[in-house]
């Protein structure tokens, strides 16, 4: 596989925190290559080190955190490669957004409450890619139609939108620029089972009509089994198995893995 068929390269990664007994170890040795376009899910239980991994590679790490080794090289279309865990500041501004994209775990309390939808649309835009400014009228409702939502949700506030809503307009902002990776954390959590249905089949559309590279952070089993096209099984903060979903899913190799198999609900199954 090609450097141009690798979007992100993550070598070496530990990530670490102090507390009053040494430092913790929450990542640990992670080699992982994200393939251009694909849809990569990244699995495992809560305090396996998932959502580590997301903020440790977008530099929204907090202390006591902190990286202690390993690179993430980035390879944006038309620009250098980088290391995430080593660019300036300001570099790293420039790329967010218009290459790179977070969805936040719990996002649907990132939208600002006291902006209308549309201007936090606008803030994004005009931040990140002023010369868009004369084409915003027709690109705001274009994205909101691209996640099933009206136009007129551009003039609504965010408490005046449900939490499905919510989130697939932060799914549309993500995307606004037309990123090179957007990076999904927990993207289903606290909705119900009818727009979690709505929310991947959104995520789909998204990465299709946009050609991004989606990586999905879920302990969901299921929704890896919906969604992604490669699964990498993390456990106590090591990748334990990385392969195409069906393969995983059919033989698992790692005893973790079948176990988080085992673990999907399945009808006519009986509760222990």
């Amino acid at each position: 596989m090609s450097d141009d068929d690798v979007v992100l390269e993550i070598s070496g990664l530990e990530v670490a925190y102090s507390t009053t007994k040494g430092e913790v170890k929450a990542v640990s040795g992670l080699d992982l290559a994200v393939r251009r376009g694909e849809i990569l899910g990244i699995a495992g239980e809560s305090g396996s080190g998932k959502s580590t991994l997301a903020v440790a590679l977008l530099r929204l790490l907090k202390p006591p955190g902190k990286v202690t080794a390993g690179s993430a090289i980035f390879r944006p279309r038309g620009r250098s490669p980088v290391d995430l865990l080593k660019v300036d500041g300001e570099e790293l501004r420039v790329l967010r957004w218009s290459a790179l994209s977070y969805l936040p775990q719990g996002s649907m309390n990132s939208l600002n409450p006291v902006m209308r939808i549309g201007d936090q649309f606008r803030d994004v835009i005009l931040e990140h890619a002023p010369e868009r400014k004369s084409t915003l009228s027709e690109l705001v409702p274009r994205l909101l139609a691209q996640v099933g939502l009206d136009a007129d949700v551009a003039r609504m506030y965010p408490h005046e939108l449900s939490g499905g809503m919510k989130q697939r307009v932060l799914m549309a902002i993500c995307v606004a620029l037309e990123p090179d990776l957007v990076i999904a954390d927990e993207p289903t959590t606290a909705l119900d089972v009818t727009i979690q249905r709505v929310i991947l089949q959104s995520l789909v559309d998204l990465q299709r009509d946009f050609g991004v590279t989606l990586v999905v952070i879920s302990h969901d089993m299921g929704v890896h089994a919906q969604l992604v096209d490669r699964v990498a099984v993390m456990y106590e903060g090591r990748l334990v198995e990385v392969g195409d979903v069906r393969q995983v899913y059919k033989q698992p190799k790692h005893e973790y893995t079948r176990q988080l198999i085992e673990s999907i609900p399945r009808l006519g199954r009986r509760a222990s």
